[in-house]
């Protein structure tokens, strides 16, 4: 008796067990929902401000002449985006003013001539490039591009000859990246780095061929307010 009540429970309970294991396994499995598709890309034009900061390539002449190799630079730009997946185009421009003074460089020495000096540059910038748009995070957006870049180079000194002023525009190219935050609706913030090249534009005379220096371009960040979609 004891032996057939020991298998009955042993039985119960062993059936008990499929049922339940069935009943588990005939149970849906919930899934998390999936967020909302992407709205297809339209036609998107912004306009911005940007403030930042331009490390210059030629670091030794930036540094003897107006005591920084670096400065802070202001501009701003419209960028347009395209029907057409990601595809954007970007037009903006910047500009970078310094004073100091005239040096005269000799055998590795430096000899302030106490002329004062003043440089701007003004580039225009034409880019074009791939934002890139994230489902889980539509507020965020992340691009890179490049394209050209054209360097205005004046360099003025009231008490120089006309013969020594220098006003010149000299031509290269940059590749950026970045990424931009909505905040509302019409207004989103951003930064990128944008690294550009304009070879051959000075180094001719002066403290720049001392120094073996004649590339113009450089290395910035900029931080960007944008208007617009």
């Amino acid at each position: 008796m004891i032996a057939r009540a020991a298998l009955t429970i042993t039985l119960t309970a062993l059936l008990s067990l499929v049922t339940s294991d069935a009943v588990a396994q005939g149970k849906p499995r919930l899934r998390r929902p999936l967020p909302p598709p992407l709205p297809p890309p339209t036609l998107e034009i912004g306009g911005y401000a940007m403030l930042g900061v331009m490390n210059f390539t030629a670091a030794d002449s930036f540094d003897v002449i107006l005591g920084s190799p670096s400065g802070v630079i202001v501009g701003g730009g419209v960028r347009v985006g395209l029907p057409l997946g990601g595809l954007f185009v970007d037009v903006g421009a910047w500009r970078f003013g310094g004073e100091g003074e005239r040096v005269f460089v000799f055998e590795g020495r430096e000899f302030p001539l106490g002329i004062p000096v003043e440089i701007t540059i003004t580039p225009l910038e034409l880019t074009g490039g791939w934002q890139f748009r994230f489902r889980g995070a539509r507020r965020l957006r992340a691009y890179v591009g490049g394209g050209l870049t054209s360097y205005g180079y004046k360099e003025t000194s009231a008490s120089t000859a006309a013969t020594e002023q220098v006003d010149e525009r000299f031509n290269g190219y940059h590749v950026l990246g970045g990424a931009e935050y909505r905040v509302g609706r019409w207004i989103a913030l951003g930064g990128d780095l944008n690294w550009a090249t304009v070879p051959d534009a000075i180094g001719v005379g002066g403290v720049s061929a001392a120094f073996d220096e004649s590339n113009l371009g450089g290395t910035s960040f900029r931080f960007k307010i944008t208007i617009g979609q």
